[in-house]
């Protein structure tokens, strides 16, 4: 979480992200998906994982998108069905996953102000089940991704 509030720059801050979400639910690099706000698109982007980042982007108001909703409504979300929830499988299909996602938790990266992506981790059908514990964890790390995000920006723009 340190290398998080110290990260430099905003391609450090998501990498610790990155680090310190598989550490905590000990999960692969393909597990983490981490979309970023584009202001000029008016959409989220990947920039997490690599092989999804040319995939195309995300409308916020798109009705069947986990990562849209949970964008808008600035809350998490968490199902440990995740085959039985409607959502885009287009990206997860082309991921390169040996297996459909079967449990996902989300959360917004936001600051008071504004929200500026989402985070997702995944998990296959063998894992275990995700807690609010864990959904708690994910929101924090939002929380700090965000703020970190921000300030960074404001650091570039002053």
């Amino acid at each position: 979480m340190e290398e998080l509030k110290n990260a430099k720059n905003s391609q450090e801050a998501i990498w610790a992200a990155i680090q310190a979400i598989k550490e905590y639910y000990n999960v692969m690099d393909k597990a983490v998906a981490i979309l970023l706000y584009d202001d000029e698109m008016k959409a989220l982007k990947f920039v997490h994982p690599p092989e999804l980042m040319e995939a195309g982007a995300i409308p916020p108001t798109t009705s069947s998108s986990i990562a849209a909703k949970v964008f808008m409504a600035k809350d998490g979300f968490l199902s440990n069905d995740f085959l039985n929830v409607k959502h885009l499988a287009f990206f997860e299909k082309i991921s390169g996953k040996e297996e459909p996602i079967r449990k996902l938790i989300a959360a917004p990266i936001a600051t008071k102000e504004k929200t500026l992506g989402v985070l997702e981790v995944s998990r296959g059908n063998e894992e275990s089940n995700f807690t609010s514990e864990d959904l708690l964890f994910l929101k924090q790390i939002g929380e700090i991704l965000g703020e970190k995000l921000q300030e960074l920006e404001h650091e570039r723009k002053t």
